[in-house]
């Protein structure tokens, strides 16, 4: 029987409720410097690249890339309180696995910055061993490189490790680096509603994780 050690997250949609914060400040970089209004969807539909690659690789107004990106981090830092809650139920999870023992780490398409701004701002830097941004990958999920840089980190085999997601790209990481793929929609905005890589198991709340460890421990 599969015994696990490390638990890998993905971050917007899966860790915290990030993803409208993450719509409201590309698509503000985009109506302000294109002019252009694009909807949630049409945001997400771009995502793979970090925030500051959707808007440099997309953006009409080429020259005004730089200054748009760093409208993206002004609006991230300062809407942030408000548009993202702390989620109790995800804090009691991860000091549960903590306390448990379990090695923990992150994968995002994220960029570094606004990782590091919701992690503070959240208070969950301490829970994870390893944290894989989309800078520090050469190439985003779906493919599986962000899982292997991380369980290579922490030492761990795939034999024993978990990735947990909300998106299409998620399962397809997940399933690509050989480890046990959950899909989770326990959030209220998640990236993709329904998955066409049918994940290992589906979970819509915390405690159905927790059990599942319980019986792989």
């Amino acid at each position: 029987m599969m015994r696990i050690t490390t638990v890998l997250f993905d971050f917007d949609g899966t860790l915290a409720d990030t993803l409208p914060i993450c719509i409201h400040s590309i698509s503000e970089a985009f109506r302000t410097y294109d002019g252009k209004s694009l909807t949630g969807p049409e945001v997400v539909a771009l995502f793979g690249p970090t925030e500051a690659d959707i808007i440099r690789l997309n953006l009409g107004k080429r020259e005004s890339a730089e200054e748009a990106v760093q409208l993206f981090y002004k609006l991230y830092r300062q809407e942030h309180e408000r548009m993202v809650q702390p989620n109790a139920e995800m804090m009691a999870l991860l000091s549960e696995l903590k306390s448990k023992g379990y090695r923990m780490g992150i994968v995002t398409g994220k960029g570094r910055d606004s990782l590091d701004i919701s992690l503070e701002r959240l208070g969950m830097e301490a829970y994870f061993g390893v944290t894989v941004s989309g800078d520090e990958m050469k190439r985003p999920k779906p493919d599986p490189e962000g899982v292997l840089t991380a369980m290579n980190a922490l030492g761990a085999d795939k034999s024993e490790t978990l990735f947990i997601g909300d998106s299409e790209a998620d399962m397809r990481a997940g399933k690509g680096a050989g480890v046990f793929t959950i899909g989770a929609h326990w959030l209220e905005n998640v990236q993709t509603h329904r998955f066409d890589t049918t994940p290992d198991l589906f979970v819509t709340r915390t405690s159905q994780l927790l059990a599942f460890l319980e019986e792989h421990r």
